[in-house]
């Protein structure tokens, strides 16, 4: 399978692309929360039994692969992927984990990713997913999961599924969106998405003629607001309180 980023253009609108991202957010973010006390549960019990944050981290990818497995049943492999995988009639959906301490704040507002996690970048950033799947004919859409949690305890602060735009739309959201990762621009393998400069699918915005949110917040602890996880006070419902 060809996964370079290609030149040939998507056979789909770019409004069409962002419904067609913010269908799937919604299918992620429901399907979480229809089973979102096992998720909780099970979040808590890794974090509970496993201190070493590579075993932490490797548990938890495979609690979210078995959940998505049942939902989406149609598992991918490729060369170059995030943690998850699935090939659908109408898109290659990428979901990645991600796993923040709470008193750590570089999940406010943002989401780290790597180069193959994502097909949005720029001219200091070329990532290795493509726009559009040429040789099966369709677009690549990523999500990231974040799970904000407090230090060495089984207890989860925030729960968050966030939609990363397809590099098509960057005529758009342009550079403002991406910072600079842990090394810098200079030799950069990741960036954040900083979801925060514009947290909305602006042509689904401008079109309806209201706020629709790229993050989903599913679950919020009770000591914390909205601008505490996102870096603004956006009012994005519902969501749980634990």
């Amino acid at each position: 399978m060809n996964i370079s980023v290609l030149d040939t253009p998507l056979t789909i609108s770019d409004i069409e692309l962002e419904e067609l991202e913010k269908r799937y957010l919604d299918y992620i973010a429901t399907a979480l929360r229809g089973d979102l006390k096992r998720i909780i549960d099970s979040l808590n019990y890794r974090f509970r039994i496993f201190n070493d944050e590579r075993k932490q981290f490797t548990q938890i990818e495979r609690m979210f692969r078995f959940f998505f497995n049942r939902i989406f049943e149609r598992y991918a492999s490729f060369p170059i992927e995030p943690d998850l995988t699935y090939k659908l009639d109408e898109a290659i959906i990428h979901i990645e984990i991600k796993i923040n301490v709470v008193t750590n704040t570089d999940y406010k507002g943002k989401i780290q990713l790597g180069r193959n996690q994502v097909s949005y970048g720029t001219k200091r950033f070329k990532p290795n997913l493509p726009y559009f799947y040429e040789s099966v004919k369709v677009p690549t859409l990523t999500y990231g999961i974040q799970i904000v949690h407090e230090h060495m305890r089984p207890k989860i602060n925030a729960l968050n599924v966030i939609c990363i735009p397809n590099g098509k739309l960057a005529k758009y959201y342009g550079d403002e969106i991406l910072q600079a990762g842990k090394g810098g621009w200079y030799k950069a393998t990741d960036i954040r998405y900083k979801y925060s400069v514009n947290p909305y699918f602006l042509l689904l915005r401008e079109r309806d003629k209201k706020d629709i949110f790229r993050i989903e917040i599913l679950i919020l602890d009770k000591k914390m607001s909205i601008k505490d996880i996102t870096g603004k006070n956006l009012e994005i419902l519902p969501y749980k309180r634990i």
